[in-house]
This record gives structure tokens, C-alpha cells and sequence, in this order.
């Protein structure tokens, strides 16, 4: 893709884009998301690469489709090797509202490259060549300059390359949607996620800011059936197949994850071996199938779902069922719990600890026993010569530091009766880096036999980082935990225990300097 290399002479092509350029301007206002727009993108290349794969082969035998997109909070740009937009092709692929021929592939309402790119930026340009052919077009989408000028025509500028080239890069510049952080992460996540059956054939290498994706299956469930935990170990995989008639099927498989997961649970539902609906932690889990969010099965089932005959929506993030989906899931639910392989029963009913091994077990107290002897000596000898903290709760805790990020705070009213008080308990979660605690506790009475408690845990401690994952699949034991040790602490001091806050004071020292960084595992020998 040596631009430089190539440019020989530079001559006009003209792309005619009334009336429909004042819909440039609304493509701004869809409702989409990061990771859906991307994959407009991603979803072109891909269809370009299946309609031309005789060619391409022909012309490179390894032929692999490689896209590659780079994000930064300015720009973003979007290179693949798929076979280019070909001259008879050109203008219809800047219309909108223009499908192409063929609309039984990945690219079929002739609205994705545009409608995306114009959501994410003000000012676009896209340079292709075809193969087989020698000439190389870029044409740029600066929508406020078109809006104002009305202009009805655009020109691409067309420049000699050679026949045996092919690729396509989308540049994306004044972005109104700026992506950074954590939202890099998703969409990395959530591609990946999407192009899983084609990560999975090596028709695609997808790359996002030099990151090569890939996807892995959550491990399976495999153990015996709950009411027989001495049993035989099976799968907990079953396949599926409804022939609805009418050109309308839906086939896949479910299975019970080997540990429960909310990000992971849930069911996947593709078309044209895209994935449409149930990206990362978004699968679809329709109270039929799946129950309440509080259940088990929630957290456990997980399945592939590919839909035939069923329209999309114009975002590609939704299946439009018709009249069908009750009937479906209704189907879906029966055969997933038929015999022999109960799977909605197993996943209501299994307890995972009883599949923790001998060797999660020792890699477990390996890990403690490392971290305690390679960090926590000299913490210990310093709080045992640090005189003990008899001070009492302040009846409020400090403010958050400024540059927290305040989440939420939760209130919840314990029917708890303490030398005949009642107890109100705020739990208030923040994320700030440099704070030393991992939790902190004030109380003071709201009335005469009411007891409040404020608690405040730090998402940002070096602990809660390294084992709490972004989406927060494991952060209810740790609010849990912080709830036992300050109310444990209260009903200490009401005991008489005049110096309980020491405890509290200790344990945020050892989390943040032995217990939240990483160890080296050598092996210890007992005794020593």
C-alpha cells in the first residue's frame, strides 16, 4: 500500500451525491455504538474478500484477508487487503440507500461504510483499488462543507497503480465520537466477539492498534449430573437444529459454562456467520430460556445461535424475529432440558466448588504463601511497633478525593437487632488510584435506635485491580467482605474491644503493599 510509489498522474472521477447528501448530515444522530460502526467497516471487507475469493486465490494462493485498524482519540483509519471497490461499483458505494446486487452477504442495505463513518466523523475519505485494475481512487466526505455548499457532486481523484494491487483504507478525521480507555478495550472485545466464526476459519486477521484478535470459547462444564456427584463426568454440550419451513431455521448448540459468568453467559445469535445479537457481555438471555437474573441459569448457560431467513436491523445489532421468537425459545427451552443432558437443570442446580481440583487448590495457597514470604516481613515488624489506633469511628466519612470517580452508592436496610438497634449500612463504591485503603467505615445514628454505617471501598486499590475484572463479574464477595469487617468491627468496639480499628487499619496496609502485587512462584519447602 506505498501510496508514493504509485502516483503517476491524477485525473477526476465524478460521484454524484444529491439529494441524498443531506442524509450525510443525519448519519450523525444514529444510535450506535463504537464497536457496531467499526464492524460497518470490518463487514465490507470481509464481503469483499467472500465475493472475490476465486480471484484473490488466483492471484496469491495464501491469500489470508488481513484488516488492520488503528484508534486514536483524533483519528481513526481502517486498512485491508480485501479485493477494492471495482470502477462499476464505485459510485453506487457512496450512495446511500444503494444495496448492492447481491444482497444475501454481510454488505445488503447500502447504508454501513456511509452511515458509520458520518457518525463518527465530520470529514472521511476512503482510497481503493480494485484488482485487476490500474488506477487508484480516494475520494473525501467533508459533510459540513457539502451541507453548506449543497453541492451535488463530488470528484475522486484517480491515480495509476498496478493491476496486481488491492486494498482499501478509510480515514476518518474530526471525529465527534472520540474513542479512548477502557472503550478501546471494547471494542477490541466485542470484535473479536463478532468475527469469531471467521477468527476461527483463518479467513481473518484482525488487528486493532497492532493487537492481533482472537477468540476463545469459555471452557465447557464438565463434571457429573448434580443428583449423582459420584457419577461418570460428561459434557454439558448439547447441539440443536429447527427447521421452521419457509426458508426460516435456526441450528447451533448450548452448553453450561465451567464457572458461571454474567460477561459470558447468555447466547450469541448469528447470520451469515456474523454475529449479530450477543456480542461480549451483551448475550441474549430471554427470561424463557435463561429465568431471572438472580438464577443460576443466568450466569451459566451459553450458546451459538445461527438464524436463517430473518431479516437484521439497518445497525446489524438486533434479529427481527417476526412472529416467531416465543415459539423458538419455548422450542429451545424443551430440548435443552430434555434426557439425557438436562443441561437447564444442571446449570439451575450444580454447585462449580465441588469441581474445584487438587490443583487449583495448591496453585491457590502456592500463591499465598509466596506473596506472605516474599512482601509482608517488614510490613508486620512495622504495625507491631506502631502504637494501636484507639481512636473512635468519626460519624462521617472524609470527602472523596476530587479526582475520584464516584460509581454509585448503595443503600440497603439489614433487619438486624443489636442491643435492640436496627442498621442502616451505605455502601458508596469509587475508583481512585492513590488512596491507601481499600475500605474505610464511619457511624453515626440517624435516630435513637437506628444505626447507620457508612462504608466506602476503593475499586481503584492495587487489590481490587489485579483481581477484579473491568466488567465487575467478582466484585459482590469483595462489597460482602468490606460489609463483615465493619460491621465485625462495630460490634467489636460495642464488646469493649477499644482498639478494633487497628484491624482495619493493618489489613488496607498488607492488601496495598504484600497482597495485591504479583509474586514470584518458586517453590518453598515446609519448614523452612
Amino acid at each position: 500500500m506505498d501510496r508514493e510509489s504509485k502516483v503517476i498522474t491524477e485525473t477526476p472521477r465524478t460521484v454524484p451525491i444529491r439529494p441524498e447528501v443531506a442524509m450525510y448530515a443525519a448519519f450523525a444522530r444514529l444510535n450506535y455504538k463504537p464497536w457496531y460502526a467499526i464492524s460497518e467497516f470490518v463487514d465490507n471487507a470481509v464481503q469483499s474478500a467472500l465475493s472475490n475469493m476465486d480471484a484473490l486465490r488466483a492471484a496469491d494462493q495464501n491469500f489470508r484477508l488481513n484488516v488492520e485498524i488503528d484508534i486514536d482519540e483524533n483519528h481513526i483509519e481502517i486498512r485491508d487487503n480485501a479485493a477494492g471497490i471495482s470502477v462499476r461499483d464505485y459510485a453506487r458505494a457512496f450512495l446511500p440507500a444503494s444495496p448492492p446486487p447481491d444482497t444475501k452477504g454481510l454488505s445488503e442495505f447500502g447504508l454501513g461504510m456511509k452511515a458509520a463513518a458520518s457518525w463518527f466523523a465530520s470529514q472521511w475519505s476512503v482510497r481503493t483499488t480494485a484488482l485487476g485494475e490500474n488506477v487508484e481512487r480516494e475520494i473525501t466526505f467533508d459533510i459540513p462543507t457539502i451541507v453548506a455548499s449543497n453541492r451535488d457532486r463530488l470528484d475522486a481523484i484517480e491515480r495509476s497503480a498496478h493491476a496486481s494491487d488491492h486494498y482499501t483504507v478509510l480515514s476518518l478525521a474530526n471525529l465527534h465520537v472520540h474513542p479512548r480507555g477502557r472503550t478501546v478495550g471494547r471494542i477490541k472485545d466485542h470484535l473479536r466477539s463478532i468475527y469469531r466464526v471467521f477468527l476461527r476459519d483463518r479467513l481473518l486477521e484482525l488487528r486493532v492498534n497492532g493487537e492481533s484478535l482472537s477468540y476463545e470459547s469459555p471452557p465447557i462444564l464438565h463434571a457429573p449430573h448434580h443428583a449423582t456427584p459420584d457419577g461418570s463426568p460428561v459434557e454439558w454440550r448439547k447441539d440443536f437444529d429447527l427447521d421452521l419451513g419457509d426458508g426460516h431455521r435456526v441450528r447451533g448448540w448450548a452448553a453450561i459454562l465451567a464457572r458461571a459468568s454474567v460477561t459470558n453467559a447468555g447466547f450469541s445469535i448469528f447470520r451469515r456467520r456474523r454475529l449479530i445479537q450477543g456480542s461480549y457481555g451483551e448475550g441474549y438471555r430471554p427470561e424463557t430460556v435463561f429465568g431471572k437474573p438472580n438464577k443460576f441459569v443466568y450466569q451459566r448457560l451459553i450458546g451459538e445461535l445461527e438464524v436463517e431467513g430473518f431479516a437484521v436491523s439497518h445497525t446489524k445489532d438486533g434479529i427481527q424475529w417476526e412472529d416467531w421468537e416465543d415459539d423458538i425459545l419455548t422450542w429451545i427451552k424443551d430440548k435443552l432440558d430434555s434426557e439425557p443432558l438436562p443441561l437447564l437443570d444442571q446449570a439451575a442446580n450444580y454447585r462449580a466448588r465441588a469441581a474445584i481440583d487438587r490443583d487449583a487448590i495448591g496453585e491457590a495457597t502456592r500463591d499465598l504463601r509466596n506473596a506472605i514470604t516474599q512482601h509482608l516481613p517488614p510490613i508486620v515488624d512495622r504495625q507491631l511497633n506502631t502504637p494501636p489506633d484507639e481512636s473512635p469511628l468519626d460519624a462521617q466519612l472524609p470527602p472523596p478525593p476530587a479526582d475520584a470517580t464516584s460509581l454509585r452508592t448503595e443503600q440497603v436496610r439489614l433487619n438486624l437487632e443489636h442491643s435492640h438497634r436496627k442498621w442502616i449500612v451505605d455502601m458508596e463504591l469509587l475508583t481512585h488510584g492513590t488512596v491507601d485503603s481499600w475500605y474505610e467505615l464511619a457511624e453515626h445514628e440517624t435516630t435513637g435506635d437506628t444505626t447507620r454505617i457508612q462504608i466506602r471501598v476503593n475499586l481503584g486499590h492495587p487489590f481490587m485491580v489485579r483481581f477484579v475484572s473491568p466488567d465487575g463479574d467478582e466484585l459482590v464477595p469483595f462489597t460482602r467482605l468490606a460489609a463483615a469487617l465493619a460491621i465485625a468491627e462495630i460490634t467489636a468496639r460495642e464488646q469493649g474491644v477499644r482498639q478494633a480499628g487497628t484491624l482495619r487499619i493493618n489489613l488496607n496496609q498488607i492488601l496495598r503493599s504484600a497482597l495485591s502485587g504479583p509474586v514470584q512462584h518458586q517453590e518453598i519447602k515446609h519448614g523452612s
